[in-house]
């Protein structure tokens, strides 16, 4: 639950807005309350997951917590929804962080982009396939009611799924006989993994990297400004959801072979170079996207897979990227400060820009300002990550299981040929 594309808030909020009469900045301000108390949330529910098994850490945050998504369905208005939409966020936010830590012990590093790819391509094929049907719930009363409640419905289902079926490599830590220890230890790996992570210039590079990405905005708002700026019914609209997912589902499957494949040919450098494809790629298929004068639902079907698809190398190339350069102990912290921290706090406040942006001057303006420059400005910049990360994952892979970490001040770390 830490993207955009596995949320069905971009389908249904035309319902709420024509039901509540709201604008645009109110889904910004939906989706950055969420992201913020994700960001929040993320860290603790890694230390839960430390404590107790994984499996049933992941079972509560990503399945049973949608039980406050059924509660938000139920809100009599905007206000409450937003607050128990908000606490169901702050659930969904250790989802992330856990599930990599898991595939990154289950996988081998040449395996992890394709099985990365795998996990969100099957979210977003979840995701696509639904939209539409909640997209068709527009012509009823309270439409938006029912698809969270059917949202809220699922995840209650993935959650008796991740306790059958999921197998965790790791066994669960051992319980501390005093409570009081228990928390000083806890607090006491947070800040030492936290000094760590912060010594890894390639890690400090990708949270950089990431708090400058606008791209998840785009398809969060991509319903609603097919509706504003072209004036499709939402029902027609929410038709993009599917060739978006699949397109996504494309991406990450095709994406992390490919990944894997160039990580293969040119170890200390072929996932950056992909990183800069799919950024680059994708600011010139958004810009078509939202410039262009088409009267006919079916070209922005087409142009939306394509957003899908670069959207789909995102996940594929920048979690194998962090999980090259952190050890396995420090994957879930590393995962949950650069997924459900850093990406949530860029997320939020770049929904809230375009919001009022959009009120201010335009949807179309405000998505081509945070879709299309930042990432085209981002992908440029994302070249500064080759030295680093040649440097940071040779380190790590030449390093003991229970060795120094890999940091700056490494002095027989060769640099990039």
């Amino acid at each position: 639950m830490d993207n955009a594309e596995s949320s069905v808030t971009t389908v249904l909020f035309p319902l709420m807005r024509d039901a509540m009469g709201l604008t645009s900045s109110a889904l910004g301000t939906l989706v950055a309350v969420a992201k913020v108390v994700g960001m929040l949330a993320g860290i603790p529910w890694v230390l839960l997951a430390r404590r107790f098994r994984r499996k049933v850490v992941l079972a509560v945050c990503s399945g049973f917590w949608g039980i406050w998504i059924i509660l938000a369905a139920m809100a009599g208005n905007f206000t409450q929804f937003v607050v128990l939409y908000g606490i169901a966020a702050a659930g969904f936010a250790g989802a992330g962080p856990i599930a990599l830590e898991i595939l990154g012990d289950l996988c081998e590093d040449h395996r992890r982009g394709r099985v990365t790819g795998m996990l969100y391509g099957g979210v977003a094929l979840i995701t696509g396939v639904s939209a539409p049907l909640f997209g068709r719930l527009s012509g009823l009363d309270n439409g938006w009611r029912y698809g969270y409640l059917a949202s809220g419905a699922m995840c209650l289902v993935v959650g008796m799924l991740i306790l059958l079926f999921l197998d965790d490599p790791r066994p669960a830590a051992r319980k501390p006989l005093n409570a009081a220890v228990a928390i000083e230890n806890k607090a006491r790996t947070v800040r030492s993994g936290l000094r760590e992570l912060a010594g890894i210039q390639t890690f400090r590079l990708i949270l950089v990297q990431r708090l400058f990405s606008g791209q998840n905005v785009m398809m969060s708002f991509g319903v609603v400004f097919l509706v504003e700026a072209h004036g499709f019914s939402t029902a027609t609209a929410s038709v993009v959801a599917l060739p978006f997912s699949l397109g996504y589902l494309g991406g990450t499957i095709a994406g992390g072979r490919i990944n894997d494949r160039m990580h293969q040919l040119r170890p200390l450098s072929g996932r950056v170079v992909m990183l800069q494809i799919s950024q680059l790629g994708f600011a010139g298929a958004a810009l078509i996207c939202i410039e262009a004068a088409w009267h006919s639902i079916g070209s922005f079907v087409l142009i939306f897979a394509v957003l899908g698809f670069l959207q789909g190398q995102v996940p594929v190339v920048n979690r194998p990227l962090i999980m090259a350069v952190v050890r396995p102990e420090l994957r879930a912290l590393a995962f949950a400060v650069s997924v459900s921290t850093v990406e949530a706090f860029a997320y939020a406040g770049y929904a809230l820009l375009t919001g009022f942006l959009g009120d201010a001057i335009g949807l179309q303006d405000a998505l081509l300002i945070v879709t299309v420059l930042l990432t085209a400005v981002n992908g440029l910049a994302s070249a500064a990550l080759y030295r680093p990360y040649a440097r940071d994952s040779t380190a790590l892979a030449h390093m003991p299981h229970e060795g120094t970490p890999a940091t700056d001040t490494g002095k027989d770390i060769p640099a990039v040929p």
